[in-house]
């Protein structure tokens, strides 16, 4: 390796080799805003931008073949290894005006919500099938473009209500977030019945 490339530290050669796992530009952003605040609260004496921390909760993922694959937060295998029980909604995008438009109509979008029997968001929704979303996937045409609202509701800490209720723009493969939160509610009136 040139001599050039070395940091100052011996073993560094970039700021991949201390951040740790996942390597992905869309987390370092945001550390680098974190460093940036504590060395600008270290030079004017601020406690409070000095202590900033990196604390996410999740970070998306995105693998961008055709059709693109999305996911955040917790899997169905993660959730069961930690003996989590979750309520699924899934919506195929079969039954998306917009994705049937598109021609592209073979993803789907999948939530996870705590359905463990003391879930319950907090703010009136109690009940199984009602707890924070835990997770989320998406296959299909723009999936990295949209698992950003699926790691919005992880942040926030929403439901199902809450996501089914927010108003998503029709016709558009958006709003397959609000159908999957539908499904997994028991309120979703846009999916075909099963086929016996």
């Amino acid at each position: 390796m040139d001599i050039q490339m070395r940091t100052n530290v011996p073993h560094i050669f970039a700021i991949g080799d201390i951040v740790g796992q996942p390597m992905l530009a869309h987390k370092a952003v945001p550390e680098a805003h974190v460093a940036a605040e504590v060395i600008a609260g270290e030079l004017q004496g601020n406690k409070e931008l000095a202590s900033a921390a990196f604390n996410a909760r999740v970070i998306p993922s995105v693998a961008y073949t055709d059709p693109e694959v999305a996911w955040v937060g917790l899997t169905e295998d993660q959730a069961k290894a930690q003996g989590i029980k979750v309520k699924k909604g899934l919506f195929p995008w079969a039954a998306s005006g917009r994705a049937i438009a598109n021609g592209r109509d073979e993803g789907f979008t999948k939530l996870l919500f705590d359905d463990s029997p003391e879930a319950g968001s907090g703010d009136g929704h109690a009940g199984r099938g009602h707890g924070k979303i835990l997770g989320g996937g998406m296959v299909g045409t723009h999936a990295g473009d949209m698992i950003g609202e699926i790691a919005l509701a992880i942040e926030m800490g929403a439901d199902a209500v809450d996501i089914g209720k927010t108003i998503h723009p029709h016709p558009t493969l958006g709003e397959s977030i609000g159908m999957a939160a539908e499904v997994a509610h028991g309120s979703c009136t846009d999916v075909p019945p099963a086929r016996k």
